[in-house]
């Protein structure tokens, strides 16, 4: 039972299951390995290892309120879902875009083996990287030009749910390196892949379409 599991933690670990949970509900992930600005690298993250000793109580207490806590060990990822399909968060059409760039990015490089970061599980990148990829495989943004500082408002969100983690730069600016976390792979599953590419490729031919004078 959950308040019997949870009444056996001292004070400071009562203190800090709660504010680890909000942390979870807030950002939807939590991630093995987080990027320490202090020591320019990605080194374990405490708040996962706590989840990890506690598993069973942070399921437990999120399964009242009808959410699921999903465990991935090999890539180092809790993921949360909720079994009403409520509380989802709805991107825009720009976001939606460099989602898939980073999904078809990441699966490349894990493909590849040409993985960066402690753990093997997460790929380092810069903007600049990221919009010429775009650009080079017809990821558009109908009706807007694209460049950096498009792409980093979207990063933005995204570092703010532990898709990605900033590494230097300024989202203002449009400069940003960052690592794509393993988290991706459930921000956007393949079945979404499918679905948000065949879109961007109607999308594209409307556009097209358009300034070819056709209706």
């Amino acid at each position: 039972m959950f308040s019997e599991d949870f009444a056996k933690l001292n004070g400071s670990e009562q203190n800090r299951f709660a504010e680890i949970c909000n942390k979870i509900l807030l950002k939807g992930f939590l991630v093995r390995e987080a990027y320490d600005s202090r020591e320019k690298i990605l080194r374990t993250n405490p708040d996962y290892n706590f989840v990890d000793k506690y598993f069973d109580i942070f399921e437990g207490y999120l399964k009242f309120s009808g959410w699921i806590l999903k465990r991935d060990d090999m890539l180092g990822v809790f993921a949360l879902f909720n079994n009403y399909e409520e509380n989802r968060i709805r991107i825009d059409r720009e976001t939606s875009v460099v989602l898939v760039a980073l999904r078809k990015i990441y699966d490349t490089e894990m493909e590849e083996g040409q993985v960066s970061g402690h753990g093997d599980h997460s790929v380092f990148l810069t903007t600049a990287t990221l919009v010429n990829t775009m650009n080079n495989h017809g990821l558009i943004m109908p009706g807007k030009r694209l460049n950096g500082r498009l792409v980093c408002r979207c990063l933005r969100f995204l570092a703010n749910h532990n898709v990605i983690a900033k590494v230097s730069g300024s989202y203002d600016e449009g400069n940003v390196s960052f690592f794509i976390l393993p988290s991706i792979v459930y921000a956007l599953d393949n079945e979404k892949i499918v679905a948000m590419s065949n879109a961007l490729n109607e999308l594209k031919e409307k556009e097209n379409n358009e300034e070819g004078g056709l209706f």
